[in-house]
């Protein structure tokens, strides 16, 4: 918990500073204080709606993710329910209606260090499923389980970013198939290895998992497999078209894995 001091400094930087995440020093703690975000406008949720409804993938289910104080009150309840169940989070230090303080938990995330390590990428990438699988175990699921929101600190991993909550919209099942779709789909255009490999590991790991988020995961590979046939070079097509291809690449051997195995997943 924070100080009376503690919170002064904290007011009186935000009133010179607009940016909405800081890191503060507050007595030798480093401190990540969050302003509230703009409410947001949901024109999409229906269409992703009625496209999970379409193709049988719960999965795809829009997330909302309403800004402002609400978007605020959910990170907290989250991240102090995720807390208790033994999730590596940021701790809550104080929260008021304008703003939110956490504990410090890493610099780097995951999708920068397999950037800049790529000759160790396995490692990192590894450690990410590792996480993922720990977290499941607890019960418990990420909000956005990108790369970008697992820090990496030590040789721990620590998720971030819980402004929205899957389970709301879906099954826990749906939502920790989710995080290993999520995972893949920000990682598999970053990570230097071989795309067999990627699957091999993943498949792994996938198996230790619970039966119905296996079967879900799988079922969503065998979905979006096909999309492996979309342009493989960033320019002209953008990063967003390339990690959707690295990823269904995966997934299509993913798949084919599983048949050779003849493992009813």
């Amino acid at each position: 918990m924070l100080t009376p001091d503690q919170i002064a400094v904290i007011e009186a930087d935000l009133a010179r500073s607009r940016a909405r995440t800081r890191l503060l020093d507050l007595d030798g703690m480093p401190v990540i204080v969050k302003q509230l975000e703009a409410q947001l406008k949901h024109w999409g949720y229906p269409v992703l709606d009625a496209l999970a409804s379409l193709l049988r993938q719960p999965m795809l289910r829009a997330v909302p993710a309403p800004g402002g104080r609400a978007a605020q009150q959910i990170e907290v309840a989250r991240l102090r329910t995720l807390a208790a169940a033994g999730v590596p989070v940021p701790e809550v230090l104080h929260a008021t209606p304008q703003w939110l303080a956490l504990s410090w938990v890493g610099e780097l995330t995951l999708d920068q260090l397999l950037r800049r390590h790529p000759d160790i990428g396995q490692r990192y990438w590894e450690s990410g499923l590792e996480a993922i699988l720990a977290l499941h175990r607890l019960g418990q699921t990420a909000s956005q389980c990108f790369a970008r929101n697992m820090l990496w600190h030590e040789g721990k991993i620590s998720f971030i970013d819980f402004e929205d909550d899957p389970t709301q919209t879906m099954p826990l099942s749906s939502a920790q198939a989710r995080d290993w779709m999520l995972y893949l789909h920000s990682t598999a255009y970053i990570v230097k290895m071989d795309p067999q490999r990627i699957a091999d590991i993943m498949l792994r790991h996938l198996r230790k998992d619970d039966d119905e988020v296996r079967r879900q995961v799988i079922s969503a590979a065998k979905t979006f497999g096909w999309l492996r046939i979309l342009p493989d070079q960033r320019k002209p097509w953008g990063r967003d078209v390339v990690a959707v291809q690295a990823a269904a690449r995966v997934m299509h051997l993913l798949v084919a894995q599983v048949r050779r195995m003849r493992v009813d997943l």
